[in-house]
């Protein structure tokens, strides 16, 4: 995990929860950091004006600017999407088509009520459910974009597996309160 901003050393990498507590960054001065955590700002406000305008929960958002200058992209880690792909695997199987086109089925509408109770640890409202993460990867130009594609892809791999190991923590804390019976 610390070592990805090693990994791409031209690429400024920035993964923090919503209250901007970065859990890994590339930042080597608090002037950066400071850049970085502002981003992370950003891709907040940018996700809530999404859900506001009924667009949904964004997965990522890139930003390209003129010229062939920098190009940013953010990373909506939800962990209800972690979830929503393992619980509804089934689920989105038995509602696709024979014949169809391949990736043309769809999943479950993640607006409409779910038939199965929530757990606390899948409720993303739950104290102990794994935290939303954004991930923020800077290129200093377009001709980095392809190499920022892939780090922030690693980027998001590190920030789901910080989310299980999240809830796995988070399960086995409420299996040990709970006790045996």
């Amino acid at each position: 995990m610390a070592n990805l901003p090693s990994q791409h050393p031209t690429l400024s990498l920035h993964l923090s929860d919503v209250t901007l507590t970065p859990l890994i960054t590339s930042a080597s001065s608090q002037s950066h950091l400071e850049s970085l955590t502002a981003l992370t700002s950003s891709a907040l406000s940018s996700q809530t004006a999404a859900q506001r305008l009924g667009l949904g929960r964004p997965q990522r958002l890139m930003v390209e600017y003129p010229e062939r200058g920098p190009v940013v992209i953010h990373s909506y880690l939800d962990p209800r999407d972690a979830v929503d792909t393992t619980t509804n695997n089934a689920a989105a199987t038995a509602s696709s088509r024979p014949g169809s086109a391949p990736g043309s089925s769809h999943g479950p509408d993640s607006r409409a009520p779910r038939s199965e109770p929530v757990t606390s640890h899948d409720d993303p409202r739950s104290e102990d459910a794994a935290p939303l993460l954004v991930g923020v990867v800077v290129a200093g130009s377009a001709d980095e974009a392809r190499e920022a594609r892939r780090a922030s892809t690693r980027l998001e791999r590190v920030g789901r597996e910080f989310q299980r190991e999240w809830a796995a923590e988070s399960s086995q804390e409420r299996a040990n309160d709970e006790g045996p019976e």
